[in-house]
């Protein structure tokens, strides 16, 4: 039955995600994968994959930058790849879910038969719930993904080890819990909570258990006391306090009012696990933020309920261990993210460790017993089957980015940033004036929005209204003078002007704006290329060169990039060097020929 059992996860999994490998990179993807220099390797060497996974110390998630360059190594930019391993991950945590659940329902029925079946049907409601899609179908969430990956099965390791009695398990639990670290900072609850695991379900919460605990305990407090000083030092040294200020800015709200609302969040996060109709699924939700702790008057009661559940998980551990542990697990998963820090107040992604005891608690409502289990058995399979095909359809949805949008924008029509992105997607295939439209709206929801005004500028910029574009875009830099994508575009509008006049000064305007676009972003390739064009304007050809090998150094993948550089060096003799940068392209193209032709 075990094979059997993970045959059918597999191909549940399979036909839930199938139209995920054709989904496009989205939103963050973009700069999290498209625009990241740091992970377009070139090659397997030690001091590439380490530039890779640590991007400066900027983005410290060592582990899953690492893999995202791997894909890039191997796939380029072809999406398939990057979610073939987005659902590897996913499936291998659906079995751990399995295999880990099956081991916890056994010490409590007695009956592996029973347990079995329990835990396959937990697992399969897990694998093809819809609210886990933005952990594997988004690309970029593969930190979330992957750092639950490790977590599930570090703590089946732990299990059993302390089962069997073998070190080499706990070895394995240390490695997993060090990959889950360096995947995403949510897994830092983990070492706490594989000491509660044990406790509930091996110790029973002996008495005078704190006592003999006493190297468990002294080891996590340690581990917390130098995470604490470690982010105490980040904040000191690395001006986090300022950005922090900066980032609530742009989410229009406090970190007041960010600890006010969480308690509404964590419990409606509940029903949307119970409850996921395809109309509250949201890449962007809408929530009402509490003013404060009167406003809405949920906003205590949320409180003192999980404050309730939280003091019955303690109180009632010995008695209902199991329940117990599944709500130390459900805040314990959410917690980090549920503090006071600069980031969206709600995300799917979130639930994707901490949805697992809810699913696992319907075949234990339906069926304690074996004789009573098989018509709770066929209401969870019936259940797995329209969660599944709610996936399914979602995945449908992803594919197309305008799609996506259109539906995030009927969802959450009072926020900014679904419309901007809509129209963002809109540019993406040439409908300008809806476009226009989406941007315009978006500006009247919120008028402080650098990125929207750059996207406004963009639009007016494409239908030939030069004069307006530069208005925009200069908006967008008085909002945010270190936002690089507006002094791009500004450029852009100088150098057509300059094309069209050539007498003015408007090339070096051109060249002026990309330079600051550079300094502010120094790894986006478009400005050195862009850069390159304005030194071949200008007579320059040698540092246009120089500009375009930057460009081809950060986009490795970029055909018209290598054909600047291949063709002007063939052009001054150095066939040899143009011939085998041709052949080192990760990616093939027609247009290659002329420098073979060239260099005969």
């Amino acid at each position: 039955m075990r094979y059997a059992g993970l045959v059918l996860l597999f191909l549940a999994g399979v036909a839930a995600y199938l139209p995920s490998f054709s989904v496009p990179f989205h939103f963050d993807d973009v700069e999290g994968i498209l625009n990241n220099a740091y992970i377009r390797i070139t090659s397997l060497s030690p001091s590439m994959l380490w530039a890779a996974a640590f991007q400066d110390y900027g983005h410290l998630r060592p582990l899953s930058n690492l893999t995202f360059a791997l894909n890039y190594y191997f796939n380029v930019l072809n999406p398939f790849g990057y979610h073939l391993f987005n659902f590897f991950l996913h499936m291998v945590s659906g079995f751990c879910v399995f295999f880990l659940l099956e081991r916890i329902f056994f010490r409590r029925t007695g009956d592996l038969g029973l347990a079995r079946l329990m835990a396959l049907l937990s697992a399969l409601l897990w694998l093809v719930h819809p609210v886990n899609l933005q952990a594997v179908t988004y690309i970029i969430q593969r930190h979330s993904s992957m750092a639950g990956c490790f977590s599930l099965l570090a703590l089946l390791c732990y299990d059993l080890g302390r089962s069997a009695k073998r070190k080499f398990y706990f070895l394995l639990t240390g490695l997993f819990l060090l990959g889950a670290f360096l995947s995403k900072e949510t897994s830092f609850v983990m070492p706490a909570m594989v000491f509660i695991y044990d406790l509930w379900f091996f110790r029973g919460l002996e008495q005078g258990w704190a006592k003999k605990s006493w190297k468990w305990l002294l080891g996590l407090g340690g581990f917390y006391l130098l995470l604490a000083l470690a982010v105490g030092l980040a904040v000191l040294r690395g001006g986090i306090a300022g950005k922090i200020s900066l980032y609530y800015s742009d989410l229009n709200l406090t970190a007041l009012e960010r600890a006010y609302t969480e308690g509404r969040v964590l419990l409606w996060y509940l029903g949307l696990v119970y409850f996921p109709a395809g109309s509250r699924l949201n890449l962007d939700h809408e929530f009402k933020v509490s003013g404060s702790l009167l406003d809405p008057v949920t906003t205590i009661p949320a409180y003192l309920l999980i404050g309730g559940l939280l003091v019955l998980a303690m109180v009632r551990a010995r008695k209902y261990p199991l329940l117990s542990f599944s709500i130390l697990w459900y805040f314990g998963q959410l917690g980090i993210e549920a503090l006071p820090l600069p980031i969206d107040l709600v995300n799917e992604h979130r639930l994707y460790l901490a949805s697992i005891p809810l699913l696992a608690a319907v075949p234990r409502l339906l069926g304690p017993g074996r004789k009573n289990f098989w018509p709770g058995a066929v209401f969870i399979l019936l259940l797995g089957l329209c969660f599944g095909i709610l996936t399914y359809e979602r995945n449908r949805v992803w594919q197309v980015p305008v799609k996506l949008w259109r539906d995030t924008i009927m969802k959450s029509p009072g926020r900014n940033r679904p419309w901007n992105n809509y129209c963002t997607s809109l540019i993406d295939i040439d409908d300008i004036y809806r476009a226009g439209y989406a941007c315009s709206y978006a500006i009247k929801l919120d008028p402080k929005k650098a990125d929207t005004h750059a996207n406004m500028g963009i639009c007016l910029f494409k239908i030939g209204y030069n004069d307006a574009a530069e208005d925009e875009f200069k908006k967008a830099i008085e909002l945010d003078p270190k936002y690089s994508v507006a002094y791009f575009n500004l450029g852009l509008v100088y150098a057509v002007r300059a094309l069209r006049h050539p007498e003015g000064n408007d090339l070096e305007l051109a060249k002026a704006n990309w330079e600051k676009a550079m300094e502010l972003k120094p790894t986006d390739a478009k400005v050195y290329y862009n850069l390159g064009a304005i030194y071949e304007k200008l007579n320059d050809p040698a540092n246009a060169v120089r500009a375009y090998q930057i460009a081809l150094s950060l986009r490795p993948e970029w055909v018209e990039a290598r054909l600047k550089v291949a063709k002007a060096w063939a052009g001054q003799g150095r066939c040899g060097e143009a011939l085998k940068l041709v052949q080192s392209s990760p990616v093939q193209d027609p247009r290659f020929q002329e420098i073979f032709n060239q260099c005969r």
